[in-house]
């Protein structure tokens, strides 16, 4: 028998299960029907495993595509369970000056997730940013970090500003340890703003401004992009920060954000902790 002939099913089971994740992918399936379309694919292998029993190289081939769904149909079953999550809240949360008399702020925002039906109300309906629609992209992409996550294959974000802030500053003070430790953090956009502080603090250098600070950093103090760049300059200006720090590669995002909802305040981004340093000390200097 010819080896394309024998490759036939595999390929065949990966084009399939490339289709179905497709049409998942872009809501034409829920979690359910992807989840319950694997499982068929797999017994459907299984049953020309026995109907191929003559042929040993065609039953081979069927073998390895049945193990082939087998592993797809596990790593995509929890798909049905985020079929749960019809939206995401993303909502005010006050910017937090972690180290005092620093005058720098931490910029973040609330998230929560909703389930059918289920609303969430505000004292203050300012305090709403955006209700974002829950799409099966941003579940399966959802899914696919919690579980690189859980096996290793991906730093879970908190422990990634940890261990980058920690390495970067060698000592870090009571405040940012206290805050590093803290149970309800979510995300690392507040790396750079903590190793500011930290070094303003150390450094007993003054800054008279209140400035709003969001990034990632790595271990070597390059600032990395983060998210929710819109809510937070938002949250800025709603907090009296008329001076804002961005990693760059969110600067032109920040920066619509500024002229969308006419906001006076001055942006900047930044590729590292030691140009961040050199725009507060610009910002601070008498001529300015």
């Amino acid at each position: 028998m010819e080896k394309t002939s024998i490759l036939k099913p595999f390929l065949g089971t990966i084009f399939i299960y490339l289709t179905f994740l497709y049409l998942y992918l872009f809501d034409h399936l829920t979690g359910m029907d992807f989840a319950l379309l694997l499982l068929l694919l797999t017994v459907t292998n299984i049953v020309f495993i026995f109907v191929t029993f003559k042929l040993k190289a065609l039953r081979r081939a069927f073998l390895f595509s049945a193990l082939l769904t087998f592993i797809l149909f596990n790593y995509e079953f929890s798909t049905f369970i985020l079929d749960e999550t019809e939206s995401i809240v993303l909502f005010y949360q006050p910017s937090e000056e972690v180290v005092p008399n620093t005058g720098v702020y931490v910029l973040g925002v609330g998230s929560a997730e909703l389930g059918k039906g289920a609303t969430l109300h505000f004292y203050n309906d300012a305090d709403r940013f955006e209700n974002v629609t829950a799409t099966n992209i941003i579940r399966y992409r959802s899914k696919n970090e919690a579980i690189f996550e859980l096996l290793s294959l991906k730093k879970n974000p908190v422990e990634d500003m940890r261990s980058s802030v920690q390495h970067y500053l060698s000592d870090t003070n009571i405040e940012i340890n206290e805050f590093l430790n803290r149970e309800d953090l979510d995300g690392n956009s507040a790396g750079l703003a903590l190793v500011l502080s930290s070094i303003l603090h150390e450094k007993k250098e003054t800054n008279n401004l209140g400035i709003g600070v969001t990034g990632a950093i790595n271990k070597r103090g390059k600032v990395r992009e983060i998210g929710h760049v819109k809510e937070k300059i938002q949250t800025a200006a709603r907090d009296g920060h008329t001076h804002v720090i961005v990693p760059h590669g969110n600067l032109k995002e920040a920066l619509k954000a500024k002229k969308d909802f006419n906001l006076g305040i001055e942006i900047v981004g930044v590729n590292s902790v030691e140009e961040a340093l050199g725009v507060i000390e610009s910002w601070n200097s008498p001529s300015n």
